[in-house]
């Protein structure tokens, strides 16, 4: 028997109510891996090009990977998917805590969900059983309060993955909540969603995972808690500070945009706030998701004044920090602490929130508006008043917040008059805070991934110290800026690194984890897991497989990434004239050459080659991309 898949796959239509479960082949599961990777063909072929992300013929998936729910160290992980109302095309995005294990003890490893109900809904999963029920009770409720009353009435072991009230009021920058604030942000799949009127998903567990090799993962397990404990790779980070440690540095070493991108470090009044010496004194306890011992995450208090919290709330993370941050010239860490509380309430995503307040502070300070269009709101650079005000208009949809509560561009076309330069995004999606101008290959993986705008998709960071040597002849020392003035010879590491990236949601591995353990953690557990034989080179390929679905799914939606749109300041056109990037512009054009003729895709169309897609396996795509 294999291990590690629940082997049930879950298929909910809300218009007509039915439910129907599917077998998992294991065949297809072993190419696929679990997660976004099993769905992404599953999905391609039951959905249609052009389907309208908010119509009943949309799918939105939610599953744990094959590792989810071992007994293992940071392999928690839940992954939503769907068609992005945000992007318009695939859209993905993952969580952490309980859930994802919850889901697989539920018995199932996809759930996959059409339709439309007539009125709100959740979903109660369990024992290998599903059911509908209706949601009065938690519809119009925020994510914290949802939680609260699912717990109360099913037990304090249900787990539930809800949206918030900008989900419900349909909002392009919603996500998806489990543990009171751990979202699956981007792409606005809260918003499908809420189109559904789905409220959430209630996780009940009572069934077992079978695990093949249980000593053998008793022995991984024994490893690789020893290497966080000691300090491995990026652990010995995150298990003290945490990404908040990060804050500080990325901002003074060009890593974080400053001022919607056109600032510099020197901008920032008082950088001293974003010290992790200052942030700690906030925090109220740790905390880590399902039998991690790394314990990344943190809770925080602001027991009075302005911003005070009406309880404890989830310190905010390096990406969240920054885009209620430095993006915005903000150095008061309460007003972020609040910021970010008011994101995880309503169930909005804390990056882009950050970036469309950002666009529309550099549209006031531009003059493209005024008091008088932004509800009476003084939106100077730091004000940190009018921006706690401005995010819970956002998140509420109101008045101004209205304009904003879709992303940075839909917003700059209702605003018009040139706004759209300042609207920093590609495709829809906001820029997170890792600056090209710092690290070149980002502007790449920004552009060329199906998930547009997505720091975690092959970045030259996201890579275990001793990858190199378990994949010998790919140059890995472009990272962390120390080669920006090179553009040529990165594509090797950035398509090997997508293809793992991939294998890493795919599983339900925590990308922090995947940063702070050996090279060999997913070959081994996976092993162990399952009882197959798996090295590094088949899930080089199974991550490369993933990655040309999500692809062509996007090219099928008629979106060419080649011919995405870039912000030019974000490239450094024209360059900064102060600062550590002072003077760079990104060569972005070489770069996706490079890696275009790395992975056989076609320099003009994107389209992958039939040789390569025969060599996946993918046999079955190649009539649709190339007829």
């Amino acid at each position: 028997m294999v291990g590690g898949y629940m082997g049930k796959l879950l298929f909910v239509d809300l218009s007509s109510g039915k439910i129907r479960e599917e077998d998992l082949d294991y065949d297809f599961a072993r190419k696929y891996i679990g997660g976004y990777g099993i769905a992404s063909k599953i999905m391609y072929e039951k959905m249609k090009g052009g389907t309208d992300a908010f119509s009943e013929d949309n799918i939105f998936g939610i599953s744990a990977g094959p590792l989810t729910g071992a007994s293992l160290p940071v392999v928690s992980r839940y992954t939503t998917y769907s068609k992005s109302p945000l992007t318009n095309s695939w859209g993905d995005s993952n969580g952490s805590g309980w859930f994802g294990p919850a889901l697989k003890f539920s018995g199932y490893d996809n759930i996959f969900i059409r339709g439309i109900s007539d009125e709100p809904v959740y979903l109660v999963i369990g024992e290998g059983k599903a059911e509908l029920r209706g949601a009065k009770e938690i519809w119009g409720k925020d994510t914290y309060a949802a939680e609260d009353i699912i717990k109360n009435k099913y037990g304090k072991k249900a787990e539930i993955a809800c949206i918030g009230p900008s989900g419900e009021k349909l909002s392009r920058l919603a996500g998806v909540s489990t543990a009171k604030g751990r979202i699956a942000a981007r792409g606005g799949l809260g918003a499908v969603m809420g189109s559904k009127k789905l409220k959430g998903i209630v996780a009940l567990g009572g069934k077992e995972i079978h695990i093949a090799d249980p000593d053998r993962i008793a022995e991984l397990r024994k490893k690789y808690n020893k290497q966080l404990k000691d300090g491995y790779g990026f652990a010995a980070s995150y298990t003290t500070t945490g990404t908040p440690g990060y804050i500080e540095v990325g901002a003074i070493n060009g890593d974080s945009p400053i001022r919607n991108w056109f600032g510099v470090p020197d901008e920032l009044n008082d950088i001293s706030e974003y010290q992790y010496e200052n942030i700690k004194k906030y925090i109220t306890r740790k905390n880590s998701c399902y039998k991690c011992t790394m314990g990344s995450w943190a809770h925080v208090m602001v027991k009075e004044g302005p911003y005070a919290l009406e309880e404890e709330s989830h310190r905010p993370e390096y990406e969240s920090a920054s885009a209620l941050g430095s993006y915005l010239l903000n150095t008061n860490f309460e007003s972020i602490i609040k910021c970010n509380d008011i994101c995880n309430r309503y169930g909005i995503d804390t990056i882009s929130t950050g970036a469309t307040v950002a666009f529309a502070m550099k549209c006031c300070e531009e003059g493209i508006l005024t008091k008088k269009d932004t509800d009476g709101l003084d939106l100077t650079w730091g004000n940190h008043g009018s921006i706690v005000k401005l995010i819970e208009k956002i998140a509420k949809r109101e008045g101004f917040g209205d304009v904003l509560a879709d992303g940075a561009r839909i917003a700059s076309e209702k605003i018009g008059k040139g706004s759209d330069k300042f609207a920093i995004h590609v495709d829809g999606q906001e820029l997170p805070a890792h600056d090209p101008r710092f690290e070149p290959s980002m502007a790449s993986i920004y552009k060329l991934d199906a998930t547009p705008g997505r720091h975690t998709q092959a970045a030259q960071y996201c890579l275990p110290p001793d990858l190199p040597e378990l994949l010998p002849g790919i140059d890995f020392s472009f990272s962390f800026g120390n080669k920006r003035d090179i553009y040529t010879g990165r594509a090797k590491a950035q398509k090997a690194l997508a293809a793992l990236d991939h294998c890493v949601n795919a599983l339900g591995m925590c990308l922090f984890g995947f940063l702070s353990t050996t090279a060999d953690f997913m070959p081994a557990c996976y092993s162990a897991v399952t009882g197959w034989d798996v090295d590094i080179n088949e899930l080089l390929d199974a991550g490369e497989r993933i990655g040309t679905v999500r692809l062509v799914f996007t090219l099928r939606e008629g979106i060419n990434p080649l011919k995405r749109n870039f912000p030019d300041i974000a490239l450094g056109k024209p360059p900064l004239k102060g600062g550590p990037t002072k003077g760079i512009s990104v060569d972005l054009d070489t770069m996706t050459k490079e890696f275009c003729k790395e992975m056989d895709w076609d320099p003009e169309t994107c389209r992958p080659a039939k040789k390569r897609m025969e060599e996946l396996d993918l046999e079955w795509l190649i009539e649709d991309v190339w007829k």
